[in-house]
């Protein structure tokens, strides 16, 4: 069993459960509007850790079992970054429909490309990893062209008053290490058959 197994099965439920609870509150807590532009967030939470549990649940069966499902754990992650992205567009343009649209377009189109990258089997040949790496960088990054928009309009201190940018900063960080890990095989390049929790 691999030690991802646990981190991930608890978080997919974890999420589920919070997923539920917020998109049942009454609309006089939370507007339905709201509650749609946070189930792009759940939605890619809950499928990102589903489909990497089940990734890593079934990695032993066989080649070609584990080919489709590390092919899915991929989309997962895209639909993660999708859906963390969604949430803060809506709210950092809240009032300006056009660059809110256009951005969510841009981030869903990238999201597009990583699941194009993760899916068609030429890309999943160990010499493409750089390039699954640099798409999910760019994707894990493409916050920098609506900051720098907001940035030019509102200012800094506008920026992280009133979009909460140290959160998008965070998430940021978090995907950029993540991607860095990946690509460097990390830990198990440096501790191979220890990060397992049974043999």
């Amino acid at each position: 069993m691999h030690i991802f197994l646990l981190s991930d099965i608890f978080g997919c439920l974890a999420f589920a459960l919070l997923a539920a609870w917020f998109m049942t509150r009454p609309d006089t807590d939370i507007r339905f509007q709201e509650k749609v532009v946070f189930s792009f967030f759940f939605a890619g939470a809950i499928i990102c850790l589903g489909m990497s549990f089940t990734f890593h649940t079934v990695s032993c069966h066989s080649v070609a079992v584990v080919r489709i499902f590390c092919k899915l754990d991929y989309l997962g992650i895209s639909l993660l970054i999708i859906g963390s992205f969604v949430p803060w567009l809506y709210y950092g343009f809240y009032c300006r429909r056009e660059p809110k649209i256009t951005y969510i377009a841009m981030v869903c189109v990238l999201g597009l490309v990583a699941v194009v990258v993760s899916l068609w089997d030429k890309f999943s040949e160990s010499r493409y990893r750089p390039l699954r790496a640099g798409v999910f960088l760019s994707l894990g990054c493409s916050g920098v062209v609506p900051t720098v928009h907001f940035i030019i309009t509102d200012g800094v201190s506008t920026l992280f008053e009133v979009a909460s940018f140290h959160w998008l900063l965070l998430m940021a960080a978090l995907y950029i290490f993540g991607t860095l890990l990946y690509a460097t095989r990390t830990p198990e390049r440096f501790f191979p058959g220890k990060c397992d929790i049974l043999a």
